[in-house]
């Protein structure tokens, strides 16, 4: 076989591979699998039964009678002979065709039937004429491929062989099929594999080429290779038509999508902004502060923060929804739609109404936050007033109650003792009554802290309660006190008085003891004679009955009162003013009983010696009588002397005369002893013996010594009362002495700590007012200190006398005399040191107002500038078409530098530690996120307003596009007379890619052609331009669906798929708002639309 006949065959096995193919696809469409396909058309089509199927598969005729059971060749004569009329009346053209032709089975004239039946079909829809279409088809490949490595399309045939070309055309309608640049054109089965794979797997084109069909024969077949990219055109034709209806309906989708995604983040962003707001209104209404400094600091640092961390984002945020809104109006207004209505409560009105409401909330935080911080400071201040007052009285009370405890135990021997106790006790009880304007000052202080609401409310009343206690105790204490020392002094008084008792009865008795005594040891009073002395003897012993029963009586009344003063607990040791005691009262009557007992010896013995005396006695009994009656008139003298002890003493010594006494007695014993030697032992005249007068002139000079003894004692008694007494005096004056510092110490101890209150008080104050309010109360401080130092010497000057007066201690007083001085030079020095602190802290305050008043009147300039940057901005919307109002948004100045100098007095501030500013309520960092939210609203609009004018420019057909549709015109007019007539406009249209019907030719040659049917290029382009923009309206985008849907009422998911390739979100949002279908089930995009352009 000649290389001629070779290559022949070639081109009928590849031509009858790929009509078969074709055949069998279209017949498969129609009636389905069940029709057994087509293996040979060259013997296959003789019954012409297949012929008439694949018209009506192709152009939908009814297929004319036939005999369906052709056994003899007159009757498949016949079929073939229906089949070409039903051919012929499709409009297709086979030129010489016989019936014999396809029962003879004539694979020639069948192909070419076959081919003209895909050149009619197919090939047709691209150009009335063959040439034109092959052109307009080249023509369009050249276009897809252009640009593409390797890929240069002058045939179909060899351009084709390597599988470049063919995957060029799929990359450049579907480049998320394959990737070309992985591509090597050396490798051309796998090339064409790749690209027959896709087309059949990826797009639903039908296998009609085999890597063999291309490589097995030195040149592909070139009606093989068209049949296949008509296919490649009609699919990606139709796709480009569904492509720009895709992106016309992505474009409204997108659109609505975007609107509706602004509407749900303006409302999401509103409804959240409505709820903080709302939220921080209740939160900043809420006034509670936690009751104590601390508390309202830590409130104060958390609406800092609020202000300079929360509120700033919020503000950007309220900025954000303003622009959302504003953004969101300017895009529906650009693209008709209608203007968007906020669900109640959420407009920018109702937001603005709330963000005053919120301002206002801030401005009373903020003002109650001030308030309660300096209410707390007060209160703070109050109450360590309150507990330092507390605190000195408690002090005080304790030193009171401690001065009692220490007396508890206290025992008193004088009256005197118990009188100056009585009268500290009452200079104890006045000082006390005097300090209680002091409890009722803390007492009315702390009331005061409770009342309002002082944080630690409890330890105040419990302190109050404490204080009340304590002074009811220290009260109840010092009156028990004072009626144990009123108990007391009436003791010591009673305790006197029965010493008193006790040593008159004592000396009276001693006196009578002494007497008794005195008459006992009288052994010369028996009588001169023998019948004296006889006759005296019933004397005698009713004169011992009677002495006895005077001294049992007084003994019996002594021992009375000395039982009483044991019964007080006075020992005997302790009867002060007499030495006498029981004991030496019961001696002496001991010694009286024994001398009476003497005197009856004695008597006895007279008696005896008076029967033996008989002499001369009358001179000696005259002398004897006169030394008698001497004595006798010196002991009257002597006793009847009256007086101060030292007085009686000296009258004693006066009258009582020994030398003459002991003359008188050594006369006497002259005169007895010359009786004696004249033999007289007896003398009736008298009983007066020499013996008898010296023992009379002894019991004189005892008498004598005894009243010397009692006297001295008696002295010695006086001496010690006076002393007793004088001690008395010195400890009351000393108690006098000390009860009057302690007085005067009292008062300055109370200035002196109220001064100390006031100097020492924490200079914790945010305004000259408070700086002012302390300058006052050390003010006062100052204007008191003359005159309390003048107190304060005064003091000192009388703390000699207690000096002087050997008082060391005063339990009395709060201070001592060093803590009063020393706490005056601390108050000097105070008053000095606290008066530039508050002068300096004036100053500061002063500065830190100024600054205030400069921030908050820049901050309201700012704040309102910003405010009129955002109204021009809003403005700028109402200002007609985009470019208006980018022309009006560019308009808008910002001013940097007062924003600079906010920061610089803000910054200021924060140097001076200035946190609040009753002033104003806007803060740098809020003003600074609304500058920022401002600017950011700006450039979004202006974006957004650029976008929008590059929207509007793209939704016409951009310059290059132009290009192309002069350049494809002038390429199909061939006799370059300036217009095309049918099929060479036809056969433009597919070079654009434009795939367009035969009705669809003739209203495009009746609206844009002559009346010869010639279209030129100005009406040309203003077709191609009005098929290719995008007018954004509703019937366009009805239009596009209907292309999508293929004419019918509903579309289906996979037909909505087509027109968003890349873009799921976009399908998805689609899919969740256009409506079902209630008939087919698919989806009514006419509701959708207008759903899309009612909103």
């Amino acid at each position: 076989m000649s290389d001629l006949k070779a290559a022949e065959k070639g081109w009928e096995l590849t031509q009858k591979r790929v009509f078969t193919k074709w055949v069998n696809t279209h017949l498969r469409r129609r009636f389905g699998p069940a029709l057994e396909p087509i293996e040979n058309v060259d013997t296959q089509l003789e019954d012409g039964i297949h012929v008439m199927k694949l018209i009506h598969a192709l152009y939908g005729a009814t297929i004319p009678k036939y005999n369906a059971n052709p056994k003899m060749r007159p009757h498949l004569l016949d079929n073939c002979e229906t089949a070409l009329r039903f051919i012929d009346s499709a409009g297709v053209k086979t030129h010489f065709l016989k019936p014999g032709h396809l029962v003879d089975h004539d694979l020639k004239m069948i192909l070419g039937m076959i081919w003209a039946i895909i050149l009619d079909y197919q090939i047709k829809g691209i150009s009335v004429e063959e040439m034109s279409a092959k052109e307009g088809l080249l023509l369009w490949c050249q276009k897809k491929t252009a640009g593409y490595r390797d890929v240069k399309v002058d045939n179909f045939h060899m351009s084709f062989q390597d599988g470049l070309a063919f995957c060029a055309l799929i990359h450049r309608h579907r480049p998320d099929l394959l990737d070309f640049d992985a591509l090597n054109k050396e490798n051309k089965a796998d090339n064409l594999k790749l690209a027959f794979d896709i087309a059949e797997e990826k797009l639903g084109l039908p296998r009609l080429l085999e890597v063999e069909d291309m490589l097995g024969v030195p040149r592909p077949d070139e009606k093989a290779v068209m049949v296949m990219v008509s296919e490649f055109f009609h699919f990606f034709a139709n796709q480009s038509q569904q492509e720009t209806a895709g992106r016309r309906i992505a474009k409204v989708v997108s659109l609505t999508k975007q609107n509706d995604l602004l509407k749900a983040e303006f409302l999401s962003k509103a409804e959240a902004l409505v709820a903080w707001i709302q939220q921080t209104i209740a939160a900043l209404q809420d006034h509670n502060f936690g009751n104590s400094v601390d508390g309202v600091n830590q409130k104060i640092g958390d609406f800092d923060d609020y202000k300079t961390q929360q509120k700033p984002p919020r503000v950007e945020e309220k900025l954000n929804v303003e622009t959302i809104f504003n953004n969101l109006s300017m895009k529906l207004r650009a693209n008709n739609r209608p203007a968007f209505e906020p669900t109640e409560g959420l407009s920018l009105m109702d937001i603005d109404g709330l963000w005053q409401t919120l301002e206002q909330a801030e401005n009373d935080r903020a003002t109650a936050l001030r308030n309660e911080l300096a209410r707390q400071i007060k209160l703070e201040a109050l109450a360590s007033r309150f507990f330092a007052k507390a605190q000195a009285l408690q002090k005080y009370a304790n030193g009171k109650r401690n001065l009692l405890a220490s007396q508890e135990n206290e025992t008193f021997s004088t009256v005197g003792q118990v009188q100056v106790r009585l009268q500290m006790i009452e200079a104890f009880e006045a000082d006390l009554q005097a300090s209680r304007s002091r409890l009722q000052d803390a007492q009315k202080l702390g009331n005061e802290l409770i009342a309002d609401n002082y944080r630690d409310s409890p330890a105040v009343q419990t302190k109050i309660d404490e204080l009340s206690a304590l002074w009811d105790s220290v009260d109840s204490a010092a009156t028990v006190r004072k009626s144990q020392l009123a108990s007391e002094l009436a003791k010591q008084q009673q305790q006197d008085q029965l010493r008193a008792q006790f040593a008159q009865q004592a000396k009276a008795l001693e006196r009578f003891l002494k007497d008794a005594a005195e008459n006992a040891r009288d052994h010369t009073t028996f009588g001169d004679t023998l019948e004296d002395v006889t006759a005296y003897k019933a004397t005698l012993s009713a004169s011992e009955a009677d002495v006895l029963q005077q001294v049992q009586t007084l003994t019996a009344s002594l021992h009375q009162v000395n039982d009483q003063l044991k019964a007080l607990g006075v020992d005997e040791s302790d009867y002060r003013v007499t030495p006498l005691t029981v004991g030496s009262i019961a001696a002496r009557t001991d010694t009286l009983k024994a001398l009476l007992a003497e005197r009856v010896v004695a008597y006895d013995a007279e008696l005896a010696r008076q029967h033996l005396l008989e002499s001369k006695r009358k001179e000696f009994a005259a002398a004897a009588q006169q030394f008698v009656d001497y004595l006798a008139a010196k002991r009257t003298e002597i006793s009847s002397i009256d007086g101060e002890p030292e007085d009686q003493i000296a009258a004693v010594n006066r009258i009582h005369n020994a030398d003459e006494g002991s003359s008188r007695l050594a006369a006497l014993s002259a005169l007895e002893q010359e009786n004696r030697e004249l033999g007289v032992v007896f003398n009736k005249h008298t009983n007066l013996s020499y013996p008898v007068l010296s023992a009379r002139w002894s019991a004189y000079t005892a008498f004598v010594r005894h009243t010397l003894e009692d006297l001295d004692q008696a002295l010695a008694l006086k001496n010690s009362t006076a002393a007793a007494r004088q001690e008395a005096q010195q400890q009351q004056r000393l108690e006098d002495l000390k009860i009057q510092f302690a007085n005067k110490a009292n008062v300055l101890s109370v200035w002196l700590q109220s001064a100390f209150e006031v100097l020492n008080e924490p200079v914790a104050v945010s305004s000259v007012d408070g700086v002012v309010e302390l300058q006052e109360s050390a003010s006062l401080v100052q204007s008191e200190y003359g005159p309390k130092t003048q107190e304060k010497d005064a003091l000192v000057a009388f703390s000699e006398t207690l000096v002087a007066a050997g008082i060391k201690e005063n339990p009395l007083s709060e201070l001592t005399i060093d803590e009063v001085v020393a706490q005056f030079a601390k108050v000097g020095d105070l008053l000095g040191s606290r008066a530039a602190q508050l002068d300096q802290e004036l100053a500061s305050q002063q500065r830190n107002e100024q600054l205030r008043l400069q921030f908050a009147s820049s901050a309201a300039s700012f704040s309102a500038h910003v405010d009129d940057c955002l109204g021009a901005v809003q403005a700028s919307s109402e200002e007609g078409d985009v470019q208006q109002q980018l022309a009006a948004l560019n308009a808008v100045k910002f001013d940097a530098d007062a924003l600079s100098a906010l920061k610089a007095l803000d910054q200021d501030l924060h140097n001076a530690g200035v946190s609040d500013n009753k002033h104003t309520n806007l803060t740098f960092l809020a003003l600074s996120a609304k500058a920022n939210s401002l600017l950011a609203a700006i450039q979004e609009k202006r974006t957004l307003l650029e976008k929008e004018i590059l929207a509007q420019q793209h939704s016409q057909v951009p310059p290059e596009q132009l290009n192309e549709i002069k350049e494809c015109f002038t390429q199909f007019d061939k006799d370059a007379k300036g217009h095309l007539i049918i099929y060479e406009l036809k056969a433009c249209l597919s070079a654009l890619g434009e795939s367009i019907s035969e009705e669809g030719l003739d209203l495009v040659i009746k609206q844009y052609g002559d009346a010869e049917g010639r279209v030129d290029l100005a009406n040309f382009t203003n077709f191609m331009v009005a098929r290719l923009a995008d007018a954004d309206n509703e019937s366009q985008i009805l239009a596009s669906f209907n292309v999508l849907s293929g004419g019918r009422e509903f579309v289906t998911e996979e037909q909505l798929r087509i027109a968003f390739p890349q873009d799921a979100e976009a399908l998805a949002y689609l899919l969740q708002n256009i409506p079902r279908h209630a008939e087919s089930g698919g989806y009514d995009f006419a509701a959708f639309v207008r759903a899309a352009y009612s909103r």
